[in-house]
């Protein structure tokens, strides 16, 4: 019988930082010790991982952390994204050492200037809609069909029909909930890097779901590959089981680098967006 780990590294992602997924499973305990994360399960031996070299960390199903390894994230600026099993998000913990605290801070003054304004809620929102416009506009260059005229509402319930045609209807859902809390994690970052930090976001009363949108736009970017590698499996073809969860995590890796560019680049577009009246 085959086992697999309940944490998974990312040795392959680029930069010094790397994200640490967590799989809950019987008596997986997550302590501080020290600079870094002992990892504990019974029967077996602890692993640790620096808290330098972790990007963020997604924590999915029945992971017992120690309160002082949340606390010693939060210090470090390693963000970590809490999951249900079918993927969807329960909580971020972002704390208040960010990273960042040069240009990038204009994003978080920006932000919160403007939301102080009347109209700033809107402002954000026609910033959401107007990369929404672009990234389906991506996507049509990527099919080579003609989407523009079509509401993205309609266009992702075309997709996710589509998927469903090749994954059934479950495992589409199952495929599709993992995705979104993995790009939730990679958000998460990426606003950490950006000086977004816990003490920032509370200020920021009654802001929007920034995290949530990022990882909603981060979506549209993965349509098209996602759609081939079903297709692939569907015709017998060698391809990633996206089913099971390690090779979810290995795929979603393997674009991890263009997707962090695509969301960084977004982030940009926002401070910039904030600037015009």
């Amino acid at each position: 019988m085959r086992t697999e780990p309940l944490w998974r590294l990312d040795e392959d992602a680029p930069g010094p930082r790397k994200p640490l997924y967590l799989r809950g499973g019987p008596g997986l305990r997550v302590e501080a010790d020290g600079p870094a994360l002992r990892l504990r399960r019974p029967a077996k031996a602890a692993v640790w991982y620096p808290l330098a070299r972790l990007a963020r960390v997604v924590s999915s199903g029945m992971v017992d952390w120690d309160a002082e390894a949340l606390l010693a994230c939060a210090e470090a600026g390693v963000p970590v994204v809490f999951l249900r099993r079918d993927g969807s998000v329960r909580a971020y913990l972002s704390g208040g050492g960010a990273r960042s605290r040069d240009s990038h801070d204009l994003l978080y003054t920006r932000l919160r200037g403007r939301l102080s304004q009347p109209g700033g809620m809107a402002r954000y929102g026609g910033w959401r809609n107007a990369m929404t416009r672009a990234a389906v506009q991506a996507l049509s260059a990527q099919l080579g069909s003609r989407l523009e005229g079509e509401a993205p509402h309609r266009l992702r319930q075309a997709l996710t029909e589509t998927r469903q045609r090749y994954a059934g209807v479950g495992p589409c859902a199952l495929i599709d909930g993992r995705l979104h809390g993995l790009r939730a994690g990679l958000s998460a970052e990426l606003l950490a890097e950006t000086g977004l930090d816990a003490a920032r976001w509370a200020k920021l009363e009654d802001g929007p779901d920034l995290a949530g949108d990022l990882a909603e736009l981060l979506g549209w970017a993965l349509e098209a590959p996602l759609l081939a590698v079903l297709e692939r499996r569907f015709r017998g073809e060698p391809a990633p089981d996206l089913l099971d969860e390690a090779q979810l995590i290995g795929w979603f890796e393997s674009r991890a680098a263009d997707s962090r560019r695509l969301g960084l680049d977004a982030l940009h577009r926002l401070r910039q967006w904030l600037e015009t009246v």
